[in-house]
């Protein structure tokens, strides 16, 4: 039963904290009384860190037994085991016996052949491709997802949960309840009786069925009460609660035009699969109809006259109605639809913006400092791989002292293909980007690392397209690594601790990525190895902060910045290059380093905590420490969310 106050016990180390720190450790749990719940939460202490505590979570059965599997962090100070405030019984004077203890590199190898052989399988085939660090980083998040639960287990957990969380109270603040009206789409007999018998068992008592060619005709009741539109297709069918949930955030506000949910699929026996944990809006996304709006409720007198509403998309119907406000689609993170037969896209990819009237001119700049066999490939690549635009390159030298470095930079300088900008003293991306912006000729500004190349001629006039629209403020392209594997698909905030690149490490055909590998879709940050802005955006949000943001995290600063003026944030397939990630900087693994590092993690932490906590693009039944498609024990917000 849930009680209102937290419960926490501290957890006995028989070690110091430094024996565990930076290792895989199991904890166990034998909890029978009940008193930590179904979904209990670890906080993993961390010394001199910003967050202090980093937190974790996994189930323990109905018997209280439960077992945690995770990587600890560096700085590893001890842990806290929190109790599930929805499911705990509280009342019980017995504490749970825990423990915990390190694991050798060999026991967690064991244990994830065992029971995760295909991601083991993926992680042998990085280290075949001798690709050390993307093995290393995918087996340590192999061992954060061993306590990532089933499907079914998770379904369990999370509806005990909501019984205690979920109001049982229906919105008051209407003066006549919402009438949702519903069409259900398709001609087989039994699907049809399969959906019509989900919404008899509906909360909500306040529906009707209709035909997707007659609510036009009832749009001028809506004065009278408020109506709500669903198309739902024959065999879908919805949650006992999902009317209720989908219905409420109608009530915040008249500007709410639409809101949607997660969704799973049945099988012919009943059990309930592949669950499909959506984003908050993203237009690209709704449009190619990667993102399936079946059974959104969408506000009658917001839809535009003269729809198909019996065939158009329904991501297409939500965007007219939307008309441009991101603010006016909202998100439930619950799974309350099931389909009864796999998912398909309903369109054809979205439409990249038109053609532009003439070249693009972008001002390209380029931080480097010796290195001279990136810097000549990088600067071929631009002048010699690299068509449909105006190019302005910039190259800031960093105090480059190799003579072939020098007497490459003079020859492209003689020519006139760059202008190199000095920045003496300590390597600073931030300040050097600053320096090349304010020395800029154009508008579009591309921040490009010296190990980058273009891998197809209009990499940057497709990139550069995406800035055509006025409400974008900055776009990223698609980074592989030189071995065929992704290094940048758009950043997650909140990932790790502050962000982490979305697909690091996978393969394109893999399939792990869900198809958003081949999606144009907005996201919160891109990675400022390639990332396409406005200089009149730069200069409003105040650049990149090289005082504090010396090297790392300064693209995810300036991202937030962006959107937090009210752009847009693009990531595009269609722009497709080579980064060879960092080779010229070096690893971030000296005790100096390290120290900056943690700084700037603390500086952007503590500046944005809260959005990196809740990135709209990433759903928050989904770890933000495993990878990208593992389930959290315990949720973040479940809130109905925008992605303004």
């Amino acid at each position: 039963m849930a009680d209102a106050k937290k419960v926490e016990f501290k957890v006995q180390l028989k070690a110091a904290p430094s024996y565990y720190a930076n290792h895989p450790v199991i904890l166990t749990v034998k909890d029978p009384n009940h008193r930590l719940g179904l979904r209990p939460r670890l906080g993993l202490h961390r010394r001199g860190r910003v967050p202090a505590t980093v937190f974790r979570s996994f189930l323990v059965n109905a018997k209280g037994r439960g077992r945690f599997y995770g990587w600890m962090p560096v700085q590893f100070d001890g842990v806290t085991l929190i109790a599930d405030e929805a499911t705990a019984e509280v009342w019980a004077d017995v504490d749970p016996g825990i423990t915990i203890r390190r694991l050798s590199l060999l026991e967690i190898g064991l244990r994830l052949v065992l029971q995760r052989p295909l991601f083991m399988l993926r992680v042998l085939r990085l280290l075949l491709a001798f690709n050390l660090k993307g093995a290393t980083f995918r087996f340590a998040r192999q061992v954060d997802a061993m306590s990532a639960p089933s499907y079914s287990e998770w379904i369990g957990a999370q509806q005990a949960a909501e019984r205690a969380e979920l109001p049982d109270t229906l919105p008051t603040n209407w003066p006549t309840k919402p009438l949702v009206v519903v069409s259900i789409v398709g001609d087989i007999e039994e699907a049809i009786a399969q959906t019509r018998a989900s919404l008899i068992a509906q909360t909500w008592r306040h529906h009707v069925e209709i035909s997707p060619d007659k609510v036009a005709n009832i749009k001028e009741r809506d004065a009278v009460r408020p109506l709500l539109w669903m198309r739902v297709p024959a065999g879908m069918r919805l949650a006992p609660r999902a009317l209720e949930a989908l219905v409420r955030p109608f009530a915040l506000s008249q500007s709410v035009v639409a809101v949607y949910c997660d969704e799973d699929r049945l099988t012919k026996r009943g059990r309930r699969v592949e669950p499909f944990l959506k984003p908050a809006w993203n237009p690209p996304l709704a449009k190619s109809g990667w993102l399936a709006l079946d059974g959104a409720l969408i506000r009658v007198a917001d839809l535009p006259d003269e729809l198909d509403l019996e065939a158009m998309p329904m991501g297409e119907v939500i965007a007219k109605a939307a008309n441009g406000r991101r603010d006016a689609v909202f998100h439930i993170p619950r799974v309350l639809l099931h389909r009864d037969a796999p998912r398909q896209r309903v369109s054809g990819p979205a439409r990249l913006p038109s053609e532009p009237l003439e070249l693009p001119h972008v001002s390209v700049i380029i931080p480097t400092r010796d290195r001279a066999d990136l810097l000549e490939a990088c600067l071929r690549g631009l002048f010699e791989s690299t068509s449909g635009v105006v190019l302005d390159v910039i190259v800031i030298d960093n105090d480059s002292s190799d003579p072939k470095t020098l007497a490459l930079m003079e020859r492209y300088r003689e020519v006139g293909k760059i202008r190199r900008l000095p920045l003496p003293g300590e390597f600073n991306f931030s300040k050097a980007c600053n320096i090349g912006v304010g020395a800029s000729r154009y508008e579009l500004i591309l921040l490009l690392n010296n190990d980058v190349e273009p891998l197809q001629p209009d990499w940057l006039a497709k990139l550069a397209r995406e800035l055509d629209d006025p409400s974008t403020g900055a776009a990223g392209s698609l980074l592989f690594f030189p071995d065929g594997y992704v290094q940048h698909g758009g950043v997650t905030l909140g990932a790790g601790t502050v962000a982490r690149h979305t697909f690091h490490f996978l393969h394109p055909e893999s399939v792990e990525d869900h198809g958003l590998l081949r999606e144009r879709r907005e996201v919160s940050a891109v990675t400022a190895a390639c990332l396409l802005t406005r200089k009149s955006l730069w200069v409003q949000t105040g650049g990149m902060d090289e005082n504090n943001l010396k090297v790392a995290f300064n693209d995810v600063d300036y991202c937030v910045k962006v959107r937090q003026a009210g752009s847009q944030i693009v990531w595009t397939p269609q722009s497709v290059l080579v980064h060879k990630e960092s080779v010229s900087r070096g690893a971030d693994n000296t005790p100096e380093k390290l120290r900056r590092f943690a700084a700037e993690e603390r500086t952007v932490y503590q500046r944005w905590g809260d959005l990196l906590r809740n990135d709209p693009y990433h759903n928050p039944n989904l770890s933000l420490i495993a990878e990208d498609y593992v389930l959290e024990a315990y949720p973040r917000d479940l809130s109905p969310r925008t992605s303004q």
